[in-house]
Formats: C-alpha cells, sequence, structure tokens
C-alpha cells in the first residue's frame, strides 16, 4: 500500500499459496518475529515461520511496514488468523516484545503464547552475565514434568539468583 498523499510506502502483506495451503500439515507453533531494514528502503519486516514434521523452517507470511506500532502488529496478526484459525491448539512463540503479547491477546483469544527460549537465553547472557551457567536455564526450559523443571530451576537459581529473579518475578512465568 501507497500513501496517496506523498507517495511514500506504508505497508505490503505477502504469503504465498502454497505456503497457506502447505500449514495444513505443519506443526500449530508458530515464530513471530520482526527485523528492522536498512539501506535504501528503510522500515520493518514482521514474519512468521514454523517447522515442518522433519524440522525444517517453513515460511508461512511476510509482512512489510514503515514503522512498527500495535496497529501494525493487530492487522498483521488479523491476516494471520485467515491462516492459522484460533483454538487451544495454536501456539506462538516471540521474543519479549511488549506489541507482540498485547495484540497476540486481542486478535487470537484461544492460542496459546509463549518467550522463545533462545531469545531468553541471550537475554540472560548478555544482560547478567551468566553465559557459564546457561545449561541451567535451558536444563529447565526444556524439562518435560513440573518436579524435573523446579529442579533445574533452583539450580540455576543458585548459581544465578538475579536473573532467577527477573524470569520468575519481572517476565512472569508458568511452570
Amino acid at each position: 500500500m501507497v500513501n496517496k498523499v506523498n507517495c511514500r510506502f506504508i505497508n505490503y502483506f505477502l504469503s504465498l499459496g502454497p505456503c497457506i495451503r502447505g500449514f495444513a500439515h505443519i506443526r500449530k507453533v508458530i515464530a513471530v518475529d520482526d527485523t528492522h531494514l536498512y539501506g535504501k528502503y528503510k522500515g520493518v519486516m514482521l514474519s512468521t515461520v514454523a517447522q515442518d514434521m522433519e524440522n525444517h523452517i517453513y515460511s508461512i507470511a511476510f509482512y512489510i511496514i514503515d514503522k512498527e506500532n500495535d496497529a501494525s502488529w493487530t492487522f498483521f496478526f488479523e491476516k494471520i488468523k485467515s491462516i492459522m484459525v484460533d483454538g487451544p491448539s495454536s501456539y506462538f512463540i516471540y521474543d519479549s516484545h511488549k506489541s507482540i503479547a498485547n495484540d497476540i491477546v486481542k486478535v487470537y483469544n484461544h492460542a496459546h503464547h509463549r518467550y522463545c527460549m533462545r531469545y531468553l537465553g541471550e537475554n540472560l547472557r548478555v544482560n547478567y552475565h551468566y553465559g557459564e551457567n546457561l545449561y541451567q536455564f535451558y536444563n529447565a526450559a526444556k524439562a518435560y514434568s513440573p518436579e524435573d523443571f523446579s529442579d533445574h530451576f533452583v539450580e540455576f537459581k543458585n548459581y544465578c539468583p538475579e536473573a532467577a529473579f527477573f524470569l520468575k518475578h519481572e517476565l512472569g512465568f508458568e511452570k
């Protein structure tokens, strides 16, 4: 879409037909991310991907916008809803971007949404300088039972108390 007054680019949504049809056979776990575009064409590209049954990355949709805001995320998720219906078997993974979290909830009432484990790990490494103990965080994040999670998280908390406090109280997580 182009602004007719000043002929400036506003947005462009793209999802290819084969990707839409193929999504019916893919795990209903969507990773959502954004990347800022630099160079001649500035803006932000919002994207969604999933994994197929052989763990290959499967592109679903892209949305290129002039600037990132709540309205653009809401529009993007409304378009995605025509591809992936809202339901308790739908999952979204994203970084800790507040607009993403808020707008997923607006559009998808029943889908689950959680933070990306790798993003959180990188955040802990950079902001809390616990790189050598990150394996304890990943052990807790990958635990299959609440008991295993608690055991690993207690171990993580013993070595990285500030990071554990951040995860539990400021970020908020469910076991």
